[in-house]
């Protein structure tokens, strides 16, 4: 039997994407959740309504696959209204760690509730933020957030305007906020089913060219590790990297799809200057999206990006074939350092051709999955996997790749240990198990060589991640969850000259997370995390305390927490997921001597409009003096 439960929406928490970001971010210093996070918090804005039975409603769960979307709209309008997680749980090419994956993000609403659909709806949320201390070595100002937005049933359309804490409000070589972004969407019903003018993300095949979505990139523990479906859609994140802006067509007849798409911007880049001081080339990319330092302010829009491109895909419910290639043109050449180990193998000129093909078939209890690709100038990558349910209550990943270091794709995503396109050979397998009744366990294992020097490590090296999962759930209030993870990876010793040593350092964390839901309306989670490294003896501890109270008789929320953290390094860091603003995020690391805590309100006044605010006090010690750290948020959001 297959035992499924929600937590309180209470919570506001997404655990396995918490738990996933928590542990990327401890071993990958060079993972981004920025727009993984708001993606999820957009569809938390507006879940997905699946008992509309529209194909393109469910699209929007962007981590599920083509198999997925339509085994799900086709039981919707062959059996009616889904009443239960238990129902999309036991449909072939769903399990239970899908379907968790998929609770906080879609509604069960009847077909009949489709006013909003009809007529469209329309967000506005304004969001200021501000962060200050006692050593005053942050940056001051406030962060500063505008997001309109509109989905209509043919027309959509949004508008995204940010300033970092620090960045001006100028119309100065700038269009106001040091950030925009926008959209227009149309969607058709005949031969054309999208046109997006605007900033768009695109994910093709297993993501070896194109992935705007990091959800597959490095958890080992996903429900599957295939890049999920073919899309194209609007561009609503305030990260300024990753997106395009331009024009992107989506032409379907049946079973098969054609995306045209064809990009220009500026982006972020180190210049090199000839002997006369002009602009001959650039030495590499800035992806931080920061400007206030006036290294930063030089940096940008530097370089010119012109990106075009075809996709094509088509097949049957049994099988999936895609065929994509682009030309990208650069307004600068690229030419890196090539006296720095790492930067030996980086891209150079100013000109790329990619090309990819990828295939899927299988439905219900084994899914096969592959794609190959090759660059030009460069190399080859190619990856292979296969996604099996042997039984309802057992599901099994295995996947492999091989990422040759001249490989060169700039908005690729494919799953990977590293950051970049290429420089990798790894195999990877997890197993999702539902041991006994409320009982599931989760292993995974990844293994992968690098065979040129990459960032803090010169010399071919070795990487390996494991996990170990257990959660009990015997009620949709209490839950226990366990986890083990442990992670090693090789880097560089000695700072003199000469060919450096090496040494393999290993991460080891065990985490315990207790949740229960005693009364009506109040939410407690209580967790314990500990880290050690090897071969320095860095260990870190933490302890968390979270309490979530709903207010009934008022339409009032609160969220409280409290944390202890003691590490001996920023090595042994911490992670803990905290709840934030709408469409915003918090994964504060947590090291040294630290005490956190933070208290955060949602009061409705009216049923269309919700004002939040949030204040966070962080006690912590850097560069051996007590830091106090204040964070205050307000945000408001009308709906209409």
């Amino acid at each position: 039997m297959l035992g499924i439960c929600v937590a309180g929406r209470c919570q506001e928490q997404e655990s396995s994407i918490e738990d996933a970001v928590e542990e990327i971010l401890a071993t990958n210093g060079d993972y981004d959740p920025a727009v993984l996070l708001e993606q999820l918090s957009d569809l938390k804005e507006c879940p997905v309504h699946i008992n509309y039975g529209d194909e393109k409603e469910n699209a929007r769960l962007f981590f599920l696959t083509e198999f997925q979307v339509m085994v799900l709209t086709d039981h919707v309008r062959r059996n009616g209204n889904v009443v239960s997680l238990y129902e999309l749980a036991l449909l072939p090419a769903f399990d239970r760690s899908t379907v968790m994956l998929m609770a906080p993000y879609i509604s069960l609403q009847p077909s009949g509730g489709s006013d909003d659909k009809r007529y469209g709806r329309t967000m506005i949320t304004m969001t200021a933020s501000s962060r200050f201390n006692t050593a005053d070595t942050d940056e001051p100002g406030a962060r500063t957030l505008l997001k309109v937005r509109h989905d209509g049933n043919r027309i959509s359309y949004g508008i995204t305007a940010e300033n970092d804490p620090g960045e001006p409000f100028t119309f100065r070589k700038a269009m106001g906020p040091d950030f925009l972004s926008g959209y227009v969407m149309f969607q058709g019903k005949g031969l054309i089913s999208s046109v997006i003018i605007g900033d768009y993300w695109l994910r093709a095949g297993e993501g070896l060219l194109f992935n705007g979505s990091a959800l597959q990139g490095s958890s080992l523990s996903s429900p599957s590790f295939m890049a999920g479906r073919n899309i194209a859609s609007p561009y609503s994140s305030s990260a300024e990297t990753g997106f395009f802006r331009g024009i992107c067509l989506t032409a379907t007849h049946d079973d098969y799809h054609a995306v045209f798409f064809f990009s220009y911007r500026l982006i972020d880049a180190g210049v090199m200057n000839d002997a006369d001081g002009r602009a001959c080339a650039v030495s590499h990319l800035i992806t931080g999206g920061i400007h206030v330092t006036d290294y930063q302010r030089e940096s940008r829009d530097n370089l010119g990006e012109t990106v075009a491109g075809l996709r094509l895909s088509g097949g049957t419910n049994h099988y999936r074939v895609g065929v994509t290639s682009s030309a990208t043109l650069f307004s600068l050449p690229f030419q890196p350092d090539m006296t720095v180990p790492d930067k030996i193998y980086m891209f150079t000129g100013d000109r790329l051709l990619n090309v990819a093909a990828d295939f899927k078939a299988g439905t219900g209890p084994f899914l096969f999955f592959t794609e190959a690709a090759v660059s030009l100038p460069g190399s080859w990558a190619a990856t292979a996997g296969i996604r099996a349910r042997p039984s309802p209550g057992v599901t099994f990943n295995i996947l492999a790749r091989h990422l040759s270091p001249q490989y060169y794709a700039f908005h690729a995503g494919a799953f990977r240990t590293g950051s970049g396109s290429g420089n990798e050979t790894g195999l990877s397998a997890s197993l999702h198990v539902e041991a006994a009744r409320h009982l599931f366990i989760i292993a995974a294992a990844d293994h992968c060589r690098i065979p040129l020097p990459r960032y803090r490590c010169s010399a071919p090296s070795v990487v390996s991640r494991a996990e170990i999962k257990g959660e009990y759930r015997p009620h949709e209030n209490l839950s226990l969850k366990i986890s083990y993870t442990c992670s090693s990876r090789e880097y560089d010793t000695g700072s003199g000259t000469g060919t450096p040593g090496s040494e393999t350092r290993t991460r080891n964390q065990f985490a315990l997370i207790f949740s229960c839901s005693p009364l009506s309306g109040l939410s407690l989670v209580s967790r314990a995390a500990v880290s050690s490294i090897s071969p320095s003896g860095s260990q870190g501890f933490l302890l968390c305390q979270d309490i979530c109270l709903r207010i009934r008789t008022v339409p009032v929320r609160l969220w409280f927490r409290y944390a202890l953290c003691t590490t001996d390094d920023y090595e042994s860091r911490l992670y803990a997921y905290e709840n934030d603003m709408l469409s915003s995020f918090s994964v504060p690391a947590m090291y040294g001597e630290c005490t956190r805590g933070s208290l955060m309100i949602s009061w409705k006044p009216f049923g269309h409009v919700e004002i939040r605010a949030k204040y966070a006090i962080e006690d912590m010690e850097e560069d051996h003096q007590r830091v106090l750290k204040h964070e205050i948020k307000g945000q408001m959001r009308v709906v209409f």
